[in-house]
């Protein structure tokens, strides 16, 4: 996660050189650029405000859920002698079964072919439910935290598509329309024509 930001943002730093990036553009890239460029601090503001608040919590929450995980992974191998494996489900199935016979044991009932999935990497719970509901609490707090995290990276592409809506809004509104009249002199019949010519155009 952390390596992909810092990717982002040296490919960033590339297209940020560029003077002729269009500025909705802009703000599909940063939120509140195009704004800004389209002269709307207010507006720009707000979106960049956002998007830091965004992005730290997104790393914030993915930080958090990865010191509870190894905190989990450490208390798994202390209580019930878990290997570090990268499995997910090799943690929620520890959490559910006392050791690695007994989640055997029922899957045998069930006739589901998982007996035997968990044999080179066993487990037993030697404080009983206690210490395996706690390590169940604790590895569902790290899951919450990463679920948190990939949802607020959906918000982070949200507001990135909402500020580049935003800013052709803004776009549009200073492409106001402008007249101007030129006078003109037409020569018919021996007589002289004063004439003004209105044009219409847009400022961009």
């Amino acid at each position: 996660m952390q390596k992909a930001f810092y990717i982002s943002l040296l490919q960033l730093s590339f297209l940020l050189g560029s003077p002729s990036i269009n500025p909705i553009v802009k703000s599909l890239l940063v939120p509140g650029w195009g704004e800004a460029s389209l002269k709307h601090q207010k507006s720009s503001r707000f979106f960049i405000h956002s998007e830091v608040i965004l992005l730290v919590s997104c790393l914030s929450s993915y930080k958090i859920g990865d010191m509870k995980q190894n905190q989990y992974i450490a208390f798994a191998n202390e209580h019930a002698g878990a290997k570090n494996i990268s499995d997910h489900r090799y943690w929620v199935d520890i959490g559910n079964y006392n050791s690695n016979k007994e989640f055997d044991e029922e899957h045998l009932r069930m006739r589901d072919g998982k007996q035997g999935q968990w044999s080179s990497n066993p487990w037993f719970w030697e404080g009983g439910d206690s210490y395996r509901k706690r390590f169940e609490k604790m590895r569902i707090d790290s899951d919450k935290l990463f679920f948190t995290g990939k949802f607020i990276i959906g918000g982070i592409i949200l507001n990135h598509i909402v500020s580049g809506i935003n800013t052709l809004y803004l776009k549009r509104i200073n492409n106001k329309k402008s007249y101007s009249l030129l006078p003109t002199i037409e020569m018919q019949n021996n007589n002289i024509h004063y004439l003004f010519k209105l044009e219409l155009g847009l400022n961009n």
